[in-house]
Parts: structure tokens; sequence; C-alpha cells
């Protein structure tokens, strides 16, 4: 008899997918001894079996099916995910993400269970009969209860809920694969969001990885582990290297002032004028040829990109080094008055005041301010690639 099986998008979604590995396996065993295990169906919707169905379907493989019957769509949804708990080898993660599907069952349990021991407390009073006998029905706590069914801790069960809402979609799916370990994927939920996208763009495209971190793990480790412009945690001592601060000075003649600097960077720089942090560089005029790469702090870039654009009546030329966050207020500030950019090839590798180097979470821009773009193109395009900006 010929069953017209129906494929519900929410069941299958429900099932982990195999790896490659287990599909190869899976679809050798069917062509080579056929589909010895029947299809569940709920009426003629298929609950279990999608691999097998796709296989059989695509060599035209006989197999058989078997009714199961439910009282309603969230018990199939239970049943489900429950057959699953039970049949396969799953990462932390997809158990997890699984038994929080149940976290609606299980709450509605649990309001079950108190109102049952509520009712049976208000009889034994009625009654006068002993509270401590009738009232004895245990509290279900759902996230432990969810635990349980998963297998794992109640603090994971935790950090998944956080990981599914919160983490970028290649590294929700690298810990439900197990390829990332559910703490490092909740962790990258604590990153700013140019770090996780960063990490995102990284594993989307990880082919392009160096050897060292050609693994999901690998990349979001080193990028956990590394300091940082990115962070935005207010250590702003990070120096611009030699190379880039000779070509602003190929373009501009020479640098007369730096309004974020400090003794150190100036080394480099060579700056006629710098001010420091307690100098506090937006209380003062610029002019000349200026160059900055200012804090990268959020609450102080923004407040810089204003004062490039305040300012800009009294200098001659500027050429800033910034992230290149174009999606930002204070990017599309300075954009808005510069006549040409560069995106640098790779990460600019800053140094710190003890002489380690570090590379930012993402890529970086420098925008040239001024008459002269060509000539900044000239030379930065040796740096990265270059193009006017046109307003």
């Amino acid at each position: 008899m010929l069953v017209k099986i129906l494929i519900d998008d929410e069941f299958k979604n429900l099932i982990p997918p195999l790896t490659d590995e287990e599909y190869k396996g899976l679809e050798d065993s069917i062509v080579k001894e056929g589909c010895r295990d029947a299809l569940i169906l709920w009426g003629n919707t298929l609950i279990d079996g999608h691999n097998r169905y796709e296989i059989c379907t695509k060599h035209n493989i006989p197999f058989k099916t078997v009714e199961h019957n439910f009282d309603s769509r969230q018990a199939v949804i239970e049943w489900i995910i429950l057959n699953q708990f039970g049949r396969r080898n799953l990462p932390a993660h997809e158990r997890a993400r699984l038994a929080l599907r149940l976290k609606p069952i299980i709450a509605d349990k649990a309001r079950e269970n108190k109102q049952e021991a509520a009712n049976k407390m208000n009889a034994s009073i009625g009654n006068n009969v002993s509270a401590e006998i009738c009232g004895n029905v245990p509290p279900i706590e759902t996230r432990q209860e969810l635990a349980k069914v998963a297998g794992v801790s109640h603090d994971t069960i935790a950090k998944v809920e956080t990981i599914e809402h919160k983490a970028p979609e290649p590294v929700v799916m690298a810990s439900r694969k197990g390829d990332i370990s559910v703490n490092s994927a909740y962790e990258v939920t604590k990153l700013e969001p140019q770090e996780q996208k960063e990490i995102a763009h990284r594993i989307e495209h990880i082919a392009e990885e160096p050897k060292e971190t050609s693994t999901p793990k690998a990349i979001v480790q080193e990028v956990l582990k590394r300091p940082h412009v990115a962070n935005n945690s207010g250590n702003n001592e990070w120096y611009t290297p030699a190379e880039f601060i000779e070509a602003a000075v190929d373009v501009m003649g020479c640098i007369d002032l730096d309004p974020a600097s400090n003794p150190i960077a100036n080394k480099v720089v060579k700056a006629d004028k710098y001010y420091t942090a307690e100098d506090n560089g937006l209380d003062k005029t610029w002019s000349g040829n200026v160059w900055l790469n200012p804090p990268y702090a959020s609450d102080l870039i923004g407040k810089f990109a204003d004062k490039l654009v305040s300012e800009r009546e009294n200098y001659t030329q500027a050429i800033v080094l910034v992230n290149n966050a174009t999606e930002t207020e204070w990017f599309n500030k300075i954009v808005s008055i510069a006549s040409a950019v560069c995106f640098p090839k790779s990460r600019v590798k800053f140094y710190m005041p003890d002489g380690k180097t570090g590379a930012p979470l993402q890529g970086q821009a420098v925008l040239y301010i001024g008459e002269k773009p060509k000539e900044f193109t000239d030379v930065f395009c040796k740096l990265g690639w270059c193009c006017n900006v046109i307003h």
C-alpha cells in the first residue's frame, strides 16, 4: 500500500543532522542491505526516519512504515526529543538544545505539580489529615529537570540557552556540532559585536585561515586569549607600527600634531607636538598636519571623530587609523570629511608599552582628510587597497 508521507519542518529540525561520515555509512548500509527499520508516522507525517526516507527515495528502495498515536503535537515533539537522547551520542550543546525544547512541557508539569501540592494541602487542612503526608509532592525545578533529561549540568543548559539567542550563527552551529565547547561559545557571547562578527567571518571562511587556526576551536581560542585593540576595554596604550607613520609622512610631508599620544608612541610618530591623555587633546585646537590613532574605548573614539569634524578648518591635513567599523556613526562622521581611504591587506600589528605586538579582532582603515588624495593612494596602495571617497 502506497503511503503519502508528509514532512514537517519543525519535527525534522528537532533531529540533529548526521555527520557526513555517519550519513555515508547509513546510505551504504541501506543500499547494500535494504531499509530494515520501519519509518514511524503520526498520521501521514514522518516523525522518525528522515535520513532513511531520503536515502530510500533517492535510490528507489522500498521501506515499511509504522504509525504511532499521540494526543497532541506537543506529545510528538516530546517523543522525538526523548527518542534522540536514547539512540545517539550527541554533543553537549545538542543535548541541551533539545532539552530546552521541552522547557514549556516541564514548566507546565511544574505548575501542575505545585497545584497538586496546594490542593492536597488544602484537603488535609479541611479533613484534619496530616499535612506532612498529604502535602508530600516534591517540587519540580525546570532547569534542573531539563539537565536531568539531557544528561548535562544545569549550568550547561543555561549557557546553551544564551548561546542560541546571542551567539553568531556560525558559532552556534560549531557548538552544536561539538567543534567548539559550550564554554568557549558562551565566552563569545560576552564579546563586543565587532569581535563576534570577526569570529563568525573567520569560521565562514575557514579555508583561508593559516594552519594553526584552521578549525573553529582554534579561531575562537586565539581570539579569546590574545590582547587586542577592539575589545573597548579602556586600555588605549596601543601604538602604530613605523611603516604606517612613514607612509603618512610621505603623503603629508611631516606630522605637526598627534592629539592622542604619549612619549613612547611619539618616538615612532615624531610629531612636533603631541597631547597625552592628561593633556586631553579634545580640549585643544588642532593645526597643521595631524596624525591620529585615536583611543579605541567606545566612550572616546566617537569624541575624537567629532573633534576631527569640528576642527576641520583649523588643520591642513589629517590621516586617521581606526578599525574598519563602517557601520558605526563615528566612522561615517570621519568618512564625511575624508577624500581617500586605504584598507590594509591584513590586520595591523600594533605594539604595546612592553614591546609586544597584538593584532585587533577586525581589519583597519586609514582615512585621509585633505587636498592630496592621489598622493595618499599612490603611497598607501603598498599597504592595502585604496580608493577616493566621493561625497
